[in-house]
């Protein structure tokens, strides 16, 4: 399937450009301080926790609005992300003054506005551009129907344009300058904005009597109308009044469907985890199937347990697009909060939070968030200020750290048979540690000094890769089945919202106050912090 490969590639022409540079941007072109950026950066982390749930829930509840919702938040981003360009010259002239036309009390609040209005299309861009990460794969599983199995296909395309795009960005900024990477972000914005526009979805299972009366609101006073612009069924996939299954609806399109075909070894479905799974939420899909409503949280969960169950009677390493099928984004598992709006949902036990072994996961999930961002947020200002890398060699940390993620993502299942989840957490712990020590006895200009850096970005993103798919594991085995995609969103809101947005700020006053050398350690005592609260909480054998 071409299109959402195109609405991947697009979307990540607009998360590669700009974003990723900004640091860069606000210190060389705003001359902020680190721990006035810190503040700026910790903005998307805190505000994405919200509005992932919030714009899930929207286009769950409204599939026709999908597309043109997707358009129109990036638009609105993408525009607060370009407004930022016109500040530099905004600001030097507004603090030029000659004789006695100066104001002294005007300049020096200058620096408060800059903050003010840098900080106000920060949240813009966080509300609005964020959470279109997680709508591109919700309307990927809808548009993929009953071959959700292929998703990971699909995104595998967001990784390859996200790593390339930084690579030419950073090449392009050395030649042109920091404007360069809005200009790309501008494109990537309109690409995108017009793909969205054209998304269609497939028509679900249930949904014929929809398509007859697609002028007309559901029977049931549902909202939602037909996507399909003048298609219609006229028998049922699905005979003798039996209502699908999604896990019965992917299985008929893996007997008929060629383009599955490495995927295939039809298996015995009653005693399988991923029918288990799937019981649990029959009775919640049947009411949304009659409504109309497609729920991406129960959508993802079904995808994963599929791909799991898959790769689990594999005796060789997956394909890797089924390999990264069953390991959601953090954007994606953002958007399963929105379930917890509904009545019918089953969050997680409290008393089951409160065991030891629970509670002592999550807030190490916590603290390597706060450590993973410490650096990951200032990692390109600390190579150019700190180490005088050039912006044309800081582009490699794209394809460099989106090889090393994806390379540990297809062997995370095979890993997770061999090592036990205390191994693997604790080795990702170990060597982030290992590499911001290493960062903090690099001494800056010379080739030596290069290499390690660019090469230690492997590391960095082995190690996230690793402990983000042990950790998704490890929640599911706390949990039963209908309780996991709330508890898959708290760990995503605790690791990629509390701990990145808290790492940002704890690293910008860190980074400000003492310098690169005690930002490394203080991210790696976090990390040893970490590994220890999380060794505290492991079961005695």
């Amino acid at each position: 399937m071409l299109f959402p490969k195109l609405l991947y590639v697009s979307l990540f022409i607009l998360f590669g450009s700009a974003i990723p540079y900004l640091p860069l941007f606000y210190d060389e072109q705003l001359r902020l301080s680190s721990d006035q950026i810190g503040v700026l950066l910790a903005i998307a982390p805190f505000v994405q926790s919200l509005a992932c749930p919030i714009w899930t829930v929207v286009v769950d509840r409204h599939p026709n609005w999908h597309g043109p919702l997707m358009s129109m938040l990036a638009i609105i981003g993408g525009l607060s992300i370009m407004s930022l360009m016109l500040l530099p010259p905004w600001f030097e002239s507004g603090s030029d003054c000659i004789g006695d036309d100066c104001n002294v009390n005007d300049i020096a609040m200058s620096p408060l506005l800059k903050v003010l209005v840098t900080s106000s299309l920060a949240l813009l861009f966080a509300f609005f551009g964020q959470p279109t990460q997680a709508l591109v794969d919700s309307a990927v599983l809808k548009i993929l129907g009953d071959q959700k199995i292929l998703y990971g296909n699909q995104r595998l395309w967001g990784s390859i344009s996200n790593g390339i795009t930084i690579l030419l960005v950073g090449l392009w900024i050395g030649v042109s300058g920091i404007n360069t990477a809005f200009y790309i972000f501008a494109i990537g914005v309109v690409c995108f904005a017009i793909l969205a526009l054209f998304t269609r979805f497939p028509a679900t299972p249930g949904r014929e009597d929809d398509l007859e009366a697609e002028d007309g609101p559901l029977a049931d006073g549902g909202e939602t109308r037909s996507l399909i612009k003048g298609s219609r069924h006229g028998s049922n996939p699905y005979p003798h009044n039996q209502h699908p299954t999604y896990m019965s609806g992917l299985t008929n399109a893996l007997s008929t469907s060629t383009s599955l075909s490495e995927y295939v070894d039809p298996m015995p479905r009653r005693d399988s985890v991923a029918s288990y799974a799937n019981t649990e939420y029959i009775d919640e899909y049947e009411n949304d199937r009659r409504l109309g409503l497609f729920r991406t949280a129960t959508s993802v969960m079904d995808v994963q347990a599929e791909a799991g169950q898959r790769i689990a009677n594999m005796d060789h390493l997956p394909p890797l697009g089924l390999a990264l099928s069953n390991i959601p984004t953090v954007d994606t598992t953002l958007a399963a909060l929105a379930d917890i709006t509904r009545p019918a949902t089953k969050g997680p036990q409290k008393s089951t939070l409160m065991t030891t072994r629970v509670w002592t996961f999550l807030l190490t999930m916590l603290l390597l968030g706060i450590s993973y961002s410490m650096i990951a947020q200032f990692l390109f200002l600390f190579l150019r200020n700190d180490l005088g890398i050039e912006s044309s060699l800081i582009g490699w940390t794209g394809p460099i750290g989106g090889i090393a993620e994806v390379s540990t993502f297809w062997v995370s299942n095979k890993l997770l048979e061999e090592f036990t989840v205390s191994s693997l957490i604790g080795f990702a712990h170990i060597a982030l540690i290992i590499r911001n020590l290493v960062y903090s006895w690099l001494t800056p200009g010379t080739t030596t000094s290069v290499i390690l850096a660019l090469g230690l970005h492997l590391v960095n993103g082995s190690a996230y890769a690793l402990a983000w798919s042990t950790s998704v594991s490890e929640v599911d085995t706390f949990f039963p089945p209908d309780q996991r995609a709330v508890a898959q969103g708290i760990l995503a809101a605790l690791f990629n919202g509390l701990g990145f947005g808290s790492g940002c700020i704890l690293g910008g006053a860190v980074y400000e106050q003492w310098g690169a050398k005690a930002l490394t350690q203080t991210s790696a005592a976090v990390a040893l912090l970490s590994l220890i609260v999380f060794l505290a909480g492991r079961p005695r054998s």
